[in-house]
């Protein structure tokens, strides 16, 4: 069982119930990459569960369900089938799943050149698995305990934290590499943060997206790319000039300081426009939440399909996506409320080293 820091406690992922030995192994190596960016711990404080098995058949106790195309629920389990996922939910553990792992070979498994994350098959369902289940199940959660995702990177400076909101593609990474370089500086999150009610940020251990672009601006990555990436991942980046090819950097492996929690100071909202000028306002918290959710939602809306489909079903556990974002809202409009919040333009095609240097000048860092 891997267990790892979430907010105030872990989260777990258990390979146990995986029978065949050769895919168990391949499914814990698979884990070990996507997810080491998070700090393990040794906790008992298991916030939700997450559990991998290739025969989800023998979980299954019930026989009569309602039911929309393959997702079927019953009295007392959900069982969600569609072509990307199979996974089953207890109504009494709703934040224990249990996840089916298909042993059966693809072209990219042989070829993960092929991959623009060069993962394999077993890589890409574990890949999957942590973009539709857990952000999906960890984000239920949040709601219910005071927290709520954000679609932004975040560091600590001196104790308070900087966040950068924006959608996908403008600078929140490029930022984070840019900061990484100064000592004052510590690693909260990349491309999404834990946001609570009370005005904290907490540390969310995705690792950072390196791009081949990256390297352009900031030579360093090259330098530790060459140490951190299989051959074969350094024959597809030298064969293919492809800038969505992409590296998972750990957080450890870039920042000198990685920082659990702290209190937010200011907001920087980033988005791209036509002018050739960087450009600064003050942000309302109104607007600033209209915009963030809407993010989050776009960010969200493979998952968000998922869980519609499981509300839409008579007496179901599951809250839609309304009540959901609805929630969002409230909890973004209590956690910013009080905060600094800054609205920046940046030019559609621009050296991100430019926007730090405009950050900088504006007192947007300190």
């Amino acid at each position: 069982m891997y267990k790892y820091q979430y907010y105030n406690g872990a989260f777990s992922l258990d390979t146990s119930a995986i029978m065949h030995k050769g895919l168990r192994i391949k499914v814990e190596h698979a884990i070990n990459d996507v997810f080491k960016g998070f700090i393990p711990v040794n906790s008992n404080n298991i916030l939700f569960d997450f559990v991998f098995t290739d025969n989800i058949k023998q979980f299954v106790k019930e026989s009569e369900y309602v039911r929309v195309g393959n997702v079927k629920l019953g009295e007392n389990q959900t069982h969600f089938i569609d072509n990307e996922l199979n996974f089953l939910v207890n109504h009494v553990e709703r934040f224990k799943v249990i996840v089916s792992i298909n042993k059966d070979q693809t072209i990219s498994s042989f070829f993960p050149i092929l991959n623009k994350a060069f993962q394999n098959n077993i890589h890409q369902q574990i890949s999957t698995f942590y973009y539709r289940i857990f952000l999906l199940f960890s984000q239920m959660w949040n709601l219910e305990n005071g927290c709520s995702y954000l679609h932004s990177s975040a560091v600590d400076h001196q104790g308070r934290a900087i966040i950068f909101t924006a959608d996908s593609g403008i600078g929140k990474s490029s930022l984070l590499f840019k900061l990484s370089k100064e000592k004052n500086f510590g690693f909260l999150a990349d491309d999404l943060s834990i946001i609570s009610s009370d005005s904290k940020v907490f540390y969310q251990g995705r690792s950072i997206s390196v791009k081949q672009y990256h390297l352009t601006y900031f030579p360093f990555l090259a330098k530790k790319l060459k140490f951190l990436m299989s051959i074969g991942q350094k024959l597809q980046w030298l064969l293919l000039k492809d800038n969505r090819l992409t590296y998972r950097i750990r957080p450890s492996d870039v920042f000198q300081n990685i920082v659990e929690s702290s209190e937010i100071k200011r907001v920087v909202h980033l988005c791209n426009h036509s002018s050739l000028d960087f450009k600064i306002l003050d942000l309302s918290v109104n607007d600033f939440v209209k915009y963030a959710t809407s993010i989050l939602n776009k960010e969200f809306f493979l998952a968000n399909n998922k869980l519609n489909t499981l509300s839409s079903l008579p007496n179901s556990p599951f809250n839609d996506t309304t009540l959901l974002y609805k929630r969002v809202k409230d909890l973004y409009f209590e956690a910013f409320k009080e905060v600094e919040i800054k609205l920046v333009f940046v030019p559609y095609i621009s050296d991100p080293n430019d926007l730090y240097d405009f950050l900088k000048s504006e007192g947007c860092l300190s």
